[in-house]
Formats: C-alpha cells, sequence, structure tokens
C-alpha cells in the first residue's frame, strides 16, 4: 500500500517539527520531522534533509535525558551518521560542522566526552556561519573538555563561547541568542557547581532570567528547574 504523504511542502513540515520541539512536544516533533525529511528526499533536496535530521537528532537526544530510554539514545547515533554521510555522498561542504556537532551532542549523551571533544573540534574546524553561533558550538567544546578533566580549559573554552554568542547577537534571532546564552550559563552552573559554588549559582541565575524573559524557551526552564531539584536550590 502506498502511502500519501502529508500536502505540506517539506520546508512548512520541517518548521512545524521544530516548532513543537521548542515546545517540548518531542513525540509530535518526531512524527512531523519524520515527513518533513521523507518530503526533502521525495524532492531530492539533500541539503534539507541534513537540517531536518538535525533537528531530529535533537528530538531524539531530548527524548532520551526525559525518559532514559536507551532507544532514544541509538536513534539519535543512526541520524547524526546519516547527516555526516549524505553530506560527504552529495558534497555538501556547508554541512559538515553541522553533522560532527550534532555527532558531538550525542557522544556526550553517549557519555564518550574524549570522542565528543573530536567531533566539536572537527565541527570548528569546518564551521562557516555566524560568530554567535560558533560561540554555542565553543562552549559545547568546552563542555566536553572539562568533563575529560581538564577543568581549568574547559572552563576557559566556554567562557570564550559565551562570549562570541555575545559578540555577535546582533546578527541572530534573539531566541537563538537566548538559548545559547542560557545554556552555556546552564552547563558553568552545572560545571562549577562543586568547586566553586558561589560562581555556579551567579551562572544559574543568569541562565534563569535569561529563559524567564523570553517565553519560547520552554525547555530551558524545565532543565533550569531540574538543576535547581539536583542542587537543592
Amino acid at each position: 500500500m502506498v502511502i500519501k504523504l502529508n500536502k505540506s511542502s517539506a520546508k512548512k513540515l520541517h518548521s512545524q517539527g521544530a516548532l513543537l520541539r521548542e515546545k517540548d512536544k518531542h513525540i509530535e516533533a518526531l512524527q512531523i520531522l519524520t515527513l518533513a525529511i521523507a518530503k526533502y528526499q521525495e524532492e531530492k533536496n539533500y541539503r534539507g534533509m541534513v537540517d531536518a535530521l538535525k533537528d531530529r537528532v535533537l528530538t531524539l537526544k531530548h527524548l532520551a535525558l526525559l525518559t532514559e530510554d536507551p532507544s532514544f539514545k541509538i536513534l539519535a547515533m543512526k541520524d547524526a551518521e546519516a547527516m555526516l554521510e549524505i553530506t560527504e555522498k552529495f558534497d555538501l561542504e556547508d554541512k559538515y560542522h553541522t553533522a560532527y556537532f550534532r555527532l558531538g551532542e550525542v557522544s556526550m549523551i553517549n557519555g564518550d566526552f574524549k570522542k565528543a571533544v573530536e567531533n566539536y573540534q572537527k565541527a570548528l574546524a569546518t564551521y562557516v556561519g555566524p560568530l554567535s553561533e560558533r560561540g554555542d558550538y565553543r562552549y559545547h567544546l568546552g563542555e566536553a573538555i572539562y568533563k575529560i578533566g581538564d577543568t581549568k580549559k574547559g572552563k576557559e573554552t566556554i567562557l570564550k563561547g559565551l562570549k562570541e554568542i555575545r559578540k555577535g547577537a546582533s546578527e541572530i534571532d534573539p531566541f537563538l541568542i537566548h538559548v545559547w546564552e542560557s545554556g552555556a550559563h546552564l552547563r558553568l552552573a552545572e560545571l562549577l557547581s562543586k568547586d566553586e559554588p558561589e560562581e555556579a549559582e551567579k551562572h544559574l541565575k543568569r541562565a534563569e532570567e535569561i529563559a524567564e524573559s523570553d517565553k519560547k524557551l520552554f525547555i530551558r526552564r524545565r532543565q533550569i528547574k531540574k538543576l535547581k531539584r539536583i542542587l537543592a536550590y
């Protein structure tokens, strides 16, 4: 039996899926993004496919963290690997950094911090795009470096990434800046909570201020509440 795809365009489906994910509606997002990928493939729009896979990896990552179901980690890794393979197959030079970045994120949730460092470094080496997004990539690299034991370099790298996010903020949608900046502060709060508790509390407060200032940051507010419970703030 042939199943007819939704009549919406791939781009529209993709946008709907991304919006559902941002609203913390991950199962619904997963369904719509899968349709978008099928539509992009039908159109032979491989750049679109890579971008939709990018969003599906992030959706699966959130589901893995929320449910602790290892199958979501497996699916996220397969999608990230598919991003890189499609990028290589169709010579999409501007998509390498995206694929390596998602591979880094999946390595992080799998606890393979050394591999995450390698993937994030490749993402930065192949990066093409705005300064603020480079800062987002860099702070993720800093987190991975911190978690392999080089806490000084890790912290410095996160702070450098945060500086880049702020410096290039005028070039990017404020929502993304809020996501990236609050994320960097949240990671610092988590990482510094034992050795530098006062500084950690400042970063957590700043993350919370940013999240409360933007009603679209559903996921970040949930993450902040969770960290506050863990740290007993």
